[in-house]
Parts: structure tokens; C-alpha cells; sequence
């Protein structure tokens, strides 16, 4: 509901006009040419039935560019408005969506409107970015949409987003690997067909094209959006399974402390005792955002640490990050971040003996790895209008990883340089195109890679049209260019198209299909070693990976209080990048384009809460369907049945979450090892005093013992952790 109050009349800064008509020059629109002054709208969101504000709420003008968050109090204001009749969206987590048509913008004029959303049951999404790369509800968009919200990743009690995401919808992980909608299966250090993004900054590794969830402070994460199946029109190469973006929060108004301490103790099974040390994990975080003058920050420093639940399995780690924003009250200000993760790491490559399987053999005890990050990103929005929004985001990204085992000293550094210039356009309000260009040059030093550079260039145009009150339309396009030294360029043309059927405003049937894309990592391309007596060559004929992918989907909202999504998908993909003897060379490897592969399946999810929050289910079912096309067989590390829930009682006070996969059918190595069914029971409990959180959670309650997926690697065992969140 949003309540009107008179216009009010604005003070026109002297620069306004001026600014207007060049970006009008600029955009080529005749409204910019206008002689009548522009106007604005400013006003307040609230929640009901409290009354209280609603912060992060997103305020959008449709059929523009133009857009806003609210602040703390919940206020928002939209400048450079054209006069005219137009409809406000107001979208906020958690709540259901109002809008008002016909707000009328009168010349030099403020309009004030106080917007009261309702609160819902289930966390109902907002906006999301990612499926277009502007802005859109879930269930407007062709493609699938999976979201996590701050408040649910925080009271999962998680130290990482990889253990988190697994209850998102369609998200499957393998040994601490993302896999979407079965894409990935499981591999190390060879590339990720999943994109991992930090505010739309690309975060892939330049060796390996894998990602790290661990460099994320979870104090800072807004939401994280996941999308499903194959997104290259847009996003490019690693995006053959999907794009999982993390999106941080705007520094606050007002000055605002936070510390995140943790303390942990592992339960051995006495019959696989290996220490008779007491074996623990802690970590403590501090964040501090407020703003000076006009310019809004946000400092984080963390360190956690862990002895593992198995022998040579603990880790140490610290960050660091700094997020600035300028102007922070501005509704185009310009981003930038720093992030910093230094992580030490011992090494378990597979267990000693099954009767033994928390311990390693003795040569790799103590065997350890160091690995840095840097990542330096920055988000410009020097145009930002009613018809025109151009981003550019420059980013700088450093990583380097040094063993530190009994038998090899390996190491490699990566630097990489990247741009992408974004522009969004509104030629009508019923039109919305998305163009950009994106390079990156990426130089790699190794001692068993060598020294390659390699450069991807790419341009894409994605144009959304509304066909009418209930039918839209979407169609995409991306080219990548990829070249690695000495080796095959390569261009892949990446199409996508989709159509939205809204029959009303709470339900939303899609359907699409895409082309998918990844680009073989320096791993793949230049490997040159030997491991466990078998050697590995470089391939510089690798090319990459491909994906054609088509779904029928749709999202049903009823009541405000159960919220259900479901998409049947079939993906086929054709050279598959594989580790394969060399022809005519014994004991010889190398990766080649060797497989072909179909996955097909049903992605469902449901949300329900009842009795005003007081219980509250959550629930995601993925059922797969693979076959590997040379043999017949089913692919690698997919388990035919994935699902996940959470009940939640008396208003999330205590929960229960419940994993479960079944057998995966065929492995890599070690076909003969019993595999089994993964059963594994969390309980939670969380409660809040006044601005504190205190958060106790039992992982792997029924202390079930099994393979985590990777042969010979044992999942992890019963443990326990406190957690407080003060906020000051």
C-alpha cells in the first residue's frame, strides 16, 4: 500500500540541468531534449503490521533504470524524472511486493509517498541482479533463481558459505565442491563449471578457474543469489552449471560494530581415535561500518583456526576487507573493495586404511600448503538516467599457493587484470537491453605450468520485452574470445532465449534455452608433473567445454505464507574436459576433450509458514538423471536423489536440518569401495537479546560415518559449536 501526500516543491541544485541534457546527448533520447525541468520522488517504506522501517527495500521506477535503496529509517529518494505519469515497485525481502501506477511527476516538483509493505511468512526474495544483469523479481525472469538471505545464512551457525549453500535450490556440493543441477560432479583444481562472483566481480582463480567460498566474511554478505544452468549469454566462460553472485551490504547511516566469535570441539568415534588431544575450531570477526561525510565504509578483520576432525586436517586463516562507497546517500555511487585471505592448510589426500579412516599414511603427515589472495575491485556509475545506466567495473585479482608436502615444493602465482563496461537501456518502458564488453588478461608463474598468459575478450547484448501484462520475452548473445599462449584461440558464440507467462501476480511460468561455456583453466591446458608415479603432460590443444540446456519452470507465491518453485531441466554437453591416457605413451595423462554427457532432471523447492512463524519448512528436492554418452554408464559423483530441508519451531528459536543423498552410482577411482546412502541430521537452536545473537548448533547429531562423495575421504564427524553476534 503506498499513501500519496501533495508535491512538494524541491530546491534544483544549478547543476541538475546541465547533467540532464549531457546525458540525454549521450543516451541520443528525445526526453533529455525536453524543456520542462525534471522532478523527483522521495518517501519512506514501512513494514506492517509494526510499523517499522524497512531497510535494503529496493524502489524501482518500471520501465527505467532508475532505482534506490532505503536506508536505515527507510527512506529513499529517485532524481532526474522526467514529468509524467509512472508505476512504482517496492520490493523488499521477506515481504510481498507493492507498487502504485500512475505516480505523476510534475516539472521541478517532489513527490513525497510513505509505501507500507506486508510482511510474509516465507522469505519471499527481492530483486535479484543476476538473471539479467539489471533487476528483476523471482518468477519474472526465464531463468531459475535460488536466493539466501543474511539472516538465514547467519542462524545456519556456518564459519563458510559452501556450508550453507547446499540449502539453496538446485545447489549440490561434492566434497566441498558447488555443483548446480548435477553440472560439475567433482574435480581438483581443474576448473569450476560453476562462476563464483563478489558483487559481479568475476572471483575465479587464474590457475585452476575454481572458487574459493572461504575468502567471504559472512558479517558482510547481504544475499547470495544463485542462478541455474547455463548463463554464459551473459556471465561467459564457467558458467556452463550456473552463477552463484555474493552480494554485500551498503555501509549503514549510522555508525555500527559488530564481532562474530565461535568456539567448536570435534567428536571423534572412539573407534577411529587417532589423538587422545581434544580436537577444536574458533574464530572471531569484527566489522566496523559507519560513514564520514558523505563517503560510506565498511572494515573487516577475521582469523579462524581448526585442528579437523581427521589427522593432518587442520587450517588457519585470516582476512581482511575494506568496501567503500561514494557518495554513500547516493542512488549511483561508486564501489570499491579490497579483500585479503591468507590461509594455511594441511593436506589429506585419502585415508590410511578403511578400518583407520581419519588418518593419513605416515610420510604425508604434516605435509601443508599456503595460499594468498588479493582481490581489488571497483564498481563507477558515471551515467545513470532515466533511459540510460552505464557500470564499468575494473578489477585486480592476485593469487598464489606454495606446497609444502614430503615430496614436492610446487607453487604458482597468478595475476589477473579484468574489465567490464556495462550498459543498460530502457528505449521504451516496455523494453530493457543490456550491453557490455568484458576483457581480462591473466599471466601465470609456475614451477610445473611454466609461464603462460592468457587473454578472454567478450561482448554480449541481452534485450527483455514486454509483450504484453502477462508475456514477457528475453533474447541473449554473448561471443567469448579465448587465447592461452601456444595454444588454440577460440571464439564460442553463446545464445539464450526465454519467454515469462504471468497469469497473476503471484505466479509466474518460464521456460528457455541457453548455451553454455568454459574455457579450459592454465591447470587443464599446461600441467606438467608427476603424481603417484603416473606423468601428466600439457595439452595446448585444449579447447573448451559446451552446454545446450532447456527448462519449464514456474513459482507460485499463495497467501504470503507458502512459497513453491519447480523446473524440469535436460542439459547435453559436448567435450567434456577429462584427465585420459596419451595414445601410444604408457603411464602418460594428460586432459583432453573426451566426453559427451547428458543430465536431465526435476529442481523443486517449497517454503511454508504457519501460525504466525511459529513453524516454518523448507525444502529442496533434485532429482538427477545423467549418462555419460561414451559408455552409457552414469556420470561420475551424481547421486540420482538430493535433498535438503529445515524446520524451524517457535519463530526459528529451534531447527533441524536434514541432508541426504543417495548412493552415488559411479566414482573415478576405487569402483570397488562400498558406497552407501549420505544421511546427515544438524540441530540448531538461536536466540536474540536485544541486539546479541547467540546461536549452539550439534553437526552430524546421529554421528553417521560416511564417504563425503571423494573416495576415501571421511565425512565429518559429531561437532559442536557456540556463536555470538553482539552488535553495537
Amino acid at each position: 500500500m503506498i499513501r500519496r501526500s501533495e508535491p512538494l516543491a524541491g530546491r534544483r541544485p544549478r547543476w541538475l540541468p546541465i547533467a540532464v541534457l549531457l546525458g540525454g546527448w549521450i543516451a541520443g533520447v528525445p526526453g533529455a531534449r525536453a524543456q520542462a525541468p525534471p522532478g523527483a520522488i522521495e518517501g519512506t517504506v514501512i513494514s506492517l503490521p509494526e510499523g517499522v522501517p524497512v531497510p535494503q527495500a529496493a524502489v524501482l521506477l518500471a520501465g527505467t533504470p532508475l532505482r534506490a535503496l532505503t536506508d536505515d529509517a527507510g527512506t529513499f529518494r529517485l532524481t532526474q524524472i522526467e514529468p509524467g505519469a509512472y508505476t512504482v515497485r517496492v520490493v523488499a525481502f521477506g515481504h510481498a511486493e507493492s507498487q502504485l501506477a500512475d505516480v505523476r511527476v510534475t516539472p521541478g516538483e517532489v513527490n513525497h509517498l510513505t509505501i507500507e509493505l506486508t510482511q510474509t511468512a516465507v522469505e519471499v526474495p527481492g530483486i535479484v541482479v543476476t538473471a539479467s544483469r539489471s533487476g528483476a523479481r523471482i518468477g519474472e525472469s526465464p531463468a531459475s533463481v535460488a536466493v539466501l538471505g543474511s539472516d538465514e545464512i547467519l542462524r545456519r551457525n556456518v564459519s563458510t558459505l559452501d556450508e550453507a549453500l547446499p540449502f539453496a535450490q538446485g545447489v549440490i556440493t561434492n566434497a566441498g565442491q558447488l555443483d548446480i543441477r548435477g553440472a560439475s560432479g567433482l574435480s581438483r583444481g581443474v576448473g569450476s563449471r560453476v562462476l563464483v562472483l563478489l558483487d559481479g566481480h568475476r572471483l575465479m582463480k587464474g590457475v585452476g578457474s575454481e572458487a574459493d567460498l572461504e575468502i567471504f566474511p559472512l558479517l558482510d554478505v547481504d544475499r547470495v543469489e544463485v542462478l541455474k544452468g547455463p548463463n554464459s549469454s551473459l556471465w561467459g566462460t564457467s558458467a556452463v552449471g550456473g552463477v552463484v553472485n555474493v552480494l554485500t551490504s551498503r555501509p549503514p547511516e549510522r555508525p555500527e560494530t559488530l564481532f562474530r566469535a565461535y568456539y567448536g570441539a570435534w567428536d571423534t568415534p572412539s573407534q577411529f581415535r587417532f589423538t587422545d588431544e581434544a580436537l577444536s575450531s574458533q574464530g572471531l570477526g569484527f566489522q566496523h561500518s559507519r560513514r564520514i561525510g558523505r563517503v560510506g565504509g565498511t572494515l573487516y578483520l577475521g582469523a579462524e583456526g581448526s585442528d579437523g576432525f581427521h589427522q593432518n586436517g587442520g587450517h588457519s586463516r585470516w582476512q581482511a576487507r575494506l568496501k567503500t562507497v561514494f557518495p554513500g546517500d547516493s542512488d549511483r555511487p561508486t564501489e570499491a573493495f579490497v579483500n585479503f585471505t591468507r590461509r594455511d592448510k594441511d593436506e589429506f589426500f585419502t585415508w590410511l586404511s578403511e578400518e583407520r579412516p581419519l588418518e593419513v599414511d605416515s610420510a604425508s603427515v604434516g605435509d601443508w600448503l599456503r595460499e594468498d589472495d588479493v582481490v581489488i575491485g571497483v564498481t563507477a556509475r558515471p551515467v545513470n538516467n532515466q533511459s540510460m545506466l552505464l557500470q564499468v567495473r575494473p578489477q585486480f585479482a592476485y593469487n598464489k599457493v606454495q606446497n609444502h608436502f614430503h615430496d614436492n615444493q610446487d607453487f604458482h602465482r597468478s595475476s589477473r587484470l579484468a574489465a567490464d563496461v556495462q550498459l543498460s537501456m530502457n528505449p521504451s518502458r516496455r523494453q530493457a537491453i543490456s550491453t557490455g564488453v568484458e576483457a581480462s588478461g591473466t599471466e601465470v608463474r609456475s614451477n610445473f605450468l611454466g609461464e603462460p598468459w592468457i587473454v578472454d575478450l567478450a561482448a554480449y547484448a541481452q534485450d527483455e520485452i514486454e509483450i504484453s501484462s502477462r508475456w514477457r520475452g528475453t533474447l541473449g548473445l554473448r561471443l567469448d574470445y579465448h587465447h592461452a599462449r601456444s595454444g588454440e584461440p577460440e571464439l564460442s558464440p553463446n545464445p539464450k532465449i526465454g519467454l515469462v507467462y504471468r497469469p497473476s501476480a503471484g505466479v509466474g511460468l518460464r521456460t528457455s534455452v541457453s548455451r553454455g561455456y568454459r574455457a579450459p583453466s592454465a591447470s587443464e591446458q599446461y600441467t606438467s608433473t608427476t603424481q603417484f608415479g603416473f606423468r601428466v603432460i600439457p595439452n595446448l590443444e585444449l579447447m573448451g567445454e559446451h552446454a545446450w540446456a532447456a527448462e519449464v519452470g514456474g513459482t507460485a507465491e499463495i497467501g504470503g505464507w507458502l512459497l513453491l518453485d519447480a523446473a524440469l531441466f535436460h542439459s547435453d554437453y559436448t567435450d567434456l574436459i577429462e584427465p585420459a591416457p596419451v595414445p601410444g605413451e604408457f603411464f602418460t595423462f594428460q586432459f583432453r576433450n573426451v566426453a559427451d554427457a547428458r543430465v536431465s532432471g526435476l529442481d523443486a523447492g517449497a517454503q511454508v509458514g504457519l501460525f504466525d512463524n511459529m513453524l516454518a519448512l523448507k525444502a529442496n528436492y533434485v532429482f538427477l538423471d545423467t549418462e555419460d554418452k561414451r559408455t552409457g554408464s552414469t556420470l561420475q559423483y551424481r547421486s540420482r536423489h538430493n535433498v535438503t530441508a529445515t524446520l524451524e519451531v517457535l519463530r526459528q528459536l529451534l531447527a533441524v536440518d536434514v541432508r541426504y543423498r543417495s548412493t552415488v552410482e559411479e566414482v573415478l577411482a576405487f569402483p570397488l569401495d562400498p558406497r552407501e546412502p549420505i544421511t546427515v541430521v544438524d540441530l540448531r537452536a538461536a536466540y536474540r537479546i536485544q541486539s546479541w545473537i547467540i546461536m549452539a548448533k550439534v553437526g552430524n547429531l546421529f554421528q553417521n560415518t560416511y564417504v563425503d562423495v571423494q573416495e576415501r575421504r571421511p565425512g565429518p564427524t559429531r561437532h559442536f559449536r557456540l556463536t555470538i553476534i553482539p552488535r553495537f
